[in-house]
């Protein structure tokens, strides 16, 4: 029986060695395969967030778009009028079916139809109006017809814009469809006081074109709908693909057919699970299927309910795979390798384990002849280290943690003023004198030095008795002795005057670098490679970036040219320009993106050889954003000129055309190019044309011009020579500091030939009938006189009615004439100066009979005294309409007063009564031609409804103005002002 092998025996060591080996590199390899696939799983992960990530920003871009498009549609003062007047005339009890209500919608719809139209092309789905706190449906331009139902109890966003005032938007499901909503609230006036009389709502779909948006993303694309949500609120059955596995959910759309191979094997996930990452075959081929859940704005209130939808976004990752299996065949080799290779090594071991048997004996041979030259060494050293400014020494740590100087060399009078006799007696005297604040970093340094052994060196202060404190510095070499102990042989230096100047200079960059902390941006200075390396940041980038600048400056764990927005990082390339200015994105720790200006200029040494850049960094976002905002805003206002109805021209101060709209095109004939940067004369006839430019020489000159702000008519030539009217209006406007007219064109010959028939017909019948009419009624009075002898009573009443109707035939055909003289301008008016008092008791006299006839007197009130200067005539004219109006709508024993006041340079006459006043619906009308109330109790009363009018043509030709008071049920107080002439 052969004997066991000894432990220390080469064959025992190589067993137990190569059993250890196999664990040690098995585990390696175990550890390894965990590895991978932990950094797979990480991939897969952050691939799941950055889909989740992209399909949310494609989803808040549609809102973001939604939301401007509905603040700018909420700006336009058009809508804004009408849906302000559909707020009065709902509130005056109109019908949601009515005319008037009917009336608006259609302006409404013909305003929005343009801008409605182009949205279309964009995506848009929806753009309504809502009135009224339950958010009554005024006008869906997707569905013209759907109006009038009240919706804001269903929807929350709605009713949060209503109740709240504010501006909302996301997530949200409609009547007839989900998507991206924007909701903006309308006021009744301008004032952000006013009361909330509806909002306006823009819709976007869920998600922008999955087929698009699956080639950005290089994935395939599916949208699943909750059916039980979506039929909760829409009127309509919703429209998708049923999935076997899944009950209640729809397939909305899919960019890309391996979906429903997925559906039909019941692989997918279940919606309610939420966010869900899962491994799916199709055709050979691996995916990553992701399932995104995307909330609406009611899961705010319900934060338990299910998602309205849920994104499937899947990726092919065959590659990737295939590449993770031949990674995990190659870390499989490897490790088999290295363990072949520490075998190999373990056999040298034992053969080197053998051989120092030999080697220790020969070693103890050695080491007496080794103690006598380390002694001469000795010796020679204490000589050589007696010239040197400091102090040499052996520092020895025993096991129990005891240190002891096994040799100090003279230096140590000077450091520590003491005899290196008394140090190598107690070494504490040494760390005696170590300053208290300096204590710690020394004892980390000593324990660090033991642990990693080596050579190391560090800074500390000393209590000298004479010098008082002053600097050291420590340069040290451990190893470790075969006991466990540890000896260091080192050198202490006296650094006081070194470590003044850099205390001072410390003190001096600590100054330096708070001034620049505190400017407003970042400074820099970076070296001249490519990889933008920066040897020194201020703060400002911390607070620009949101990334600490230890991270950039070297080493860092972070490259500057990282943050830059993958679209300027090609324009960034450096140029070699000095000095060098760019603007560019960065994409900050929080992932939003600013906009940057960077100043750089580049140092040289005395060779002129590049040494390195010094530069400042500052945050540019606002004014960037303002600038494309205004870009936005200058191609919106661009859009609305190109699709106004009426002509548009934007000329120069040189009078040369720069804005030419459609409407134009279609009145002159001209398309856009032909006329952009020629002169506006090319649209004038001769003598225009000649005299066009004089005219902007001389408001150039003078700062004024004839037309300016002023409705004009004028002729104009269209391109085939033909000429017409046009109505024209110019404006001057100041567009980048220079100075632009636009003219509002509108043809108005169609206009011009009605009214002109209109004239001569009103003209001709006017005149006809008066000759017969007098002679009709004068033939009734001469009946009625008794001319022809008695006339029956029955024959008389009949006679009466005919007379009293003719001569109110004939009061019509005199106001026709007038009207039609003050509109042609053919009236002619005696304009003298005379007091103002005796013409309102003409006018009381003359109009007394006709108040009684109504059981109504009329009395003269407060009078001032003034002279005027008017047309006496024309002016009993006007008090006769005021006074019999008033007369005519009190009622049987009221008083109807005639008074005057001064007001400053004007004195005003007033005619009010007790009669049920003006209705609100009549009031914007009350001076218009042919205006009556519509009441049938203000019908009756009868009248032209052509006096008014009358009156306010005779007195704006009398340079005054004329207007009215009213309080319903409280009478009314009509009036008109004239200047009052001074004497002298």
């Amino acid at each position: 029986m052969s004997p066991l092998p000894h432990p220390t025996s080469p064959r025992w060591l190589l067993g137990v060695g190569s059993l250890l080996l196999a664990l040690l590199f098995g585990g390696l390899a175990f550890n390894g395969f965990q590895a991978r696939d932990t950094v797979w799983s990480l991939q897969t992960e952050q691939q799941g967030e950055l889909q989740a990530m992209a399909l949310r920003s494609a989803q808040q871009g549609l809102e973001k778009q939604a939301r401007l498009i509905a603040r700018t549609l909420s700006a336009n003062p058009e809508t804004l009028r009408l849906v302000r007047q559909a707020d009065r005339a709902i509130k005056a009890g109109a019908q949601w079916h009515g005319p008037r209500i009917t009336r608006i919608r259609q302006q409404l719809t013909q305003s929005l139809m343009p801008t409605w139209t182009a949205m279309q092309g964009h995506g848009a789905r929806q753009l309504q109006l809502y009135w009224g706190d339950a958010g009554i449906a005024l006008l869906r331009m997707q569905d013209l017809d759907a109006f009038g139902d009240a919706v804001a109890d269903r929807r929350p966003l709605l009713y949060k814009a209503l109740s709240q005032g504010q501006t909302v938007s996301g997530l949200d499901i409609g009547e007839h469809s989900a998507g991206n909503r924007a909701i903006v609230p309308i006021r009744a006036s301008s004032s952000l006081e006013s009361e909330v009389i509806g909002a306006l709502e823009v819709g976007f779909d869920i998600l922008p074109d999955l087929t698009e948006l699956g080639e950005q993303l290089d994935a395939g694309l599916g949208l699943l709908v909750n059916r039980a949500e979506l039929e909760e609120m829409l009127w309509a059955r919703p429209v998708g693909i049923q999935l076997k596995e899944l009950g209640g959910w729809l397939l909305d759309s899919h960019s890309a057919p391996q979906i429903l191979q997925w559906a039909q094997q019941q692989k997918l996930p279940a919606p309610e699970a939420g966010q869900a990452l899962r491994m799916l075959e199709s055709n050979g081929r691996s995916f990553l299927l992701n399932q995104i859940p995307l909330h609406d704005v009611r899961a705010e209130y319900s934060p338990g309910r299910l998602p309205m939808a849920v994104a499937l976004v899947w990726r092919d990752i065959t590659l990737a795979l295939r590449e993770q299996q031949q990674a995990e065949h190659r870390l499989l080799q490897k490790w088999g390798l290295a363990w072949l290779i520490a075998e190999a090594l373990l056999l040298m071991l034992v053969f080197m384990l053998h051989r120092r048997g030999i080697v220790q004996r020969l070693h103890q041979i050695r080491s007496t002849q080794q103690e006598r030259a380390r002694r001469r060494l000795l010796e020679r050293g204490q000589k050589i280290t007696s010239l040197l400014p400091g102090m040499v020494y052996q520092l020895k740590r025993s096991g129990d943690g005891s240190y002891s100087f096994l040799y100090a060399s003279e230096g140590s009078r000077e450091l520590y003023g003491i005899s290196p006799e008394q140090l190598v007696d107690d070494a504490n005297i040494a760390f005696a004198a170590i300053h208290d604040p300096d204590r710690p970093t020394l004892r980390a340094a000593i324990e660090r030095s033991a642990a990693t052994l080596g050579s190391g060196a560090t800074r500390y202060r000393i209590k000298h008795p004479n010098k008082g404190l002053i600097w050291v510095e420590v340069r040290a070499n451990a190893e470790r002795l075969r006991d466990g102990s540890v000896l260091w042989h080192g050198f202490i230096a006296d650094i006081t005057p070194l470590m003044s100047a850099t205390l001072a200079l410390r003190e001096s960059e600590s100054r330096f670098r708070s001034m620049v902390s505190n400017l407003p941006g970042v400074v820099y200075r970076r070296g001249v490679d490519t990889e933008r390396t920066f040897s020194y940041l201020s703060d400002g980038i911390e607070r620009l970036t949101g990334y600490p600048a230890s991270d950039f400056v070297a080493p860092g764990t972070r490259q500057y040219s990282s943050l830059i927005h993958p679209d300027d990082r090609a324009s960034l390339e450096d140029d070699g320009a000095d000095p060098f200015e760019r603007t560019y994105r960065l994409i900050n720790a929080r992932g939003e993106t600013l906009w940057v200006q960077e100043n750089r200029r580049a140092l040289r040494d005395a060779e002129g050889r590049l040494q390195w850049y010094d530069g400042f960094i500052g945050d540019v976002t606002a004014r960037a954003l303002a600038e494309r905002e205004a870009h936005e805003r200058e191609s919106y206002v661009r859009l609305l000129i190109a699709n106004v109805i009426d002509a548009i021209i934007i000329i120069n101060q040189r009078g040369l055309i720069e804005t030419f709209n459609h409407a134009a095109e279609r009145i002159f004939g001209y398309s856009e190019e032909e006329v952009l940067g020629r002169n506006l004369s090319i649209l004038m006839p001769e003598p225009h044309r000649a005299a066009h430019d004089g005219h902007l020489q001389d408001y150039e000159r003078r700062g004024e011009g004839r037309s300016l702000e002023q409705n004009r008519e004028l002729q104009a030539v269209r391109r085939n020579g033909e000429l017409f009217t046009i109505e024209l209006r110019v404006s001057e406007i100041s567009h980048r500091g220079e100075r632009k007219f636009i003219g509002l064109v509108r043809d108005i010959t169609e206009r011009k030939r009605v009214d002109r028939m209109k004239s001569e017909f009103v003209s001709i019948v006017s005149h006809e009938l008066r000759t017969p009419l007098t002679s009709i009624s004068g033939a009734l009075g001469l009946l009625l006189g008794g001319a022809v002898g008695e006339v029956p009573p029955a024959m008389r009443q009949m006679l009466g009615i005919a007379q009293q109707n003719s001569q109110r035939l004939g009061l019509l055909i005199g106001d026709l004439l007038d009207m039609e003289k003050l509109v042609a301008g053919h009236m002619t008016f005696q304009l003298q100066p005379q007091p103002l008092a005796p013409l309102l008791e003409d006018a009381l006299r003359s109009n007394q009979a006709y108040a009684e006839q109504l059981g109504v007197r009329i009395e003269l009130g407060e009078q001032a005294a003034a002279t005027v200067s008017v047309d006496a005539h024309r002016l009993q004219q006007v008090l006769a309409n005021l006074l019999s109006n008033a007369a005519k709508f009190s009622p049987a024993g009221g008083v109807v007063t005639l008074s005057s006041q001064r007001r400053g340079e004007n004195i005003r006459v007033r005619v009010d009564d007790v009669g049920p006043g003006v209705p609100l619906s009549f009031r914007q009308r009350i001076f218009q031609k042919f205006s009556q109330a519509d009441s049938s109790d203000t019908r009756q009363k009868g009248g032209t409804g052509l006096g008014l009018a009358i009156s306010k043509e005779l007195i704006e030709h009398m340079n005054g103005c004329i207007g009215f008071d009213s309080e319903l049920e409280q009478g009314a107080c009509f009036w008109f002002e004239l200047p009052v002439q001074e004497p002298g």
